[in-house]
């Protein structure tokens, strides 16, 4: 038996070496430079993709023309190689590889473990409705209470036959005539003496020296007359007499007496 092994061992080396030296021999015994009676590249082709399709003139030219033999070589290998590398992983090779790398192996089963605990994880928290917030009974915080709105009445006050007073000189209103007003929100329309200019003036509430109420507004023509419009609240003025005064940036003074008279709760009208 060993004798048999022994030769075959010595064949197959002295085959090899032997067509090692034919595919040296006819490389570079029978030049061609000039490439006459050589076949196309397709044929060469052929003849080392399928040999048993080839004619066989083919076979008898590179065997007595070196560069076509060293082409025919070239495709020869290259066709080897392209079915070496498409040909299927056998599953014997497969568990061969993983009995020799076991590591490797449980490395990669723990990983595809992991992976699908993962998948299966995700798709139950997407996929299970979010469960309906629980109810609290609380109590109910009220709905705090919207400002009324307030209503202004209108009031009209005629200003014009007043005299002007310059400066800080006392008022004389001793001969004028006190006009009653309200102690409720007003829209007050005052009308200024002719020649008035339009322009900004302070309208304030005095009585003793002491202001109980001001606001600025700005004198307009309408209709051949000079009228402050301007909103007043007096319902946190005392009832009591007062000097409702108009004085102009240049310090001239209107002074009009007004009796502050307490309205009714509902705001309808006044007390007798």
């Amino acid at each position: 038996m060993r004798m048999r092994i022994k030769d075959r061992s010595g064949l197959e080396r002295q085959s090899k070496e032997f067509l090692a030296f034919a595919r040296s021999y006819l490389s570079d015994a029978f030049p061609n430079p000039d490439r006459q009676g050589c076949p196309p590249e397709e044929a060469l082709q052929s003849l080392a993709v399928n040999p048993s399709e080839s004619q066989a003139t083919i076979t008898e030219h590179i065997a007595s023309c070196s560069p076509c033999f060293r082409r025919y070589s070239e495709l020869l290998t290259d066709v080897q190689l392209q079915r070496t590398a498409d040909r299927p992983v056998s599953w014997k090779r497969i568990f061969g590889w993983s009995r020799t790398h076991p590591l490797m192996v449980g490395a990669a089963l723990a990983c595809a473990l992991f992976i699908v605990i993962g998948v299966r994880l995700l798709w139950i928290r997407f996929s299970v409705p979010n469960p309906p917030p629980l109810e609290t009974h609380q109590p109910h915080n009220p709905t705090s209470p919207v400002n009324p709105v307030v209503a202004y009445s209108p009031l009209s006050l005629d200003l014009t036959n007043i005299s002007p007073i310059r400066g800080s000189k006392p008022p004389t209103t001793g001969s004028q005539r006190r006009v009653r007003v309200p102690g409720s929100p007003l829209d007050l329309t005052l009308s200024l003496p002719l020649g008035s200019e339009e322009q900004t003036y302070s309208v304030s509430l005095k009585s003793a020296g002491r202001t109980f109420w001001s606001k600025s507004a700005k004198a307009h023509l309408n209709k051949g007359q000079i009228l402050i419009r301007v909103q007043a609240d007096f319902r946190q003025v005392p009832a009591d007499n007062y000097n409702l005064e108009v004085e102009s940036a240049a310090g001239i003074r209107l002074v009009q007496p007004v009796s502050i008279q307490v309205t009714l709760p509902n705001g309808t009208g006044q007390k007798p």
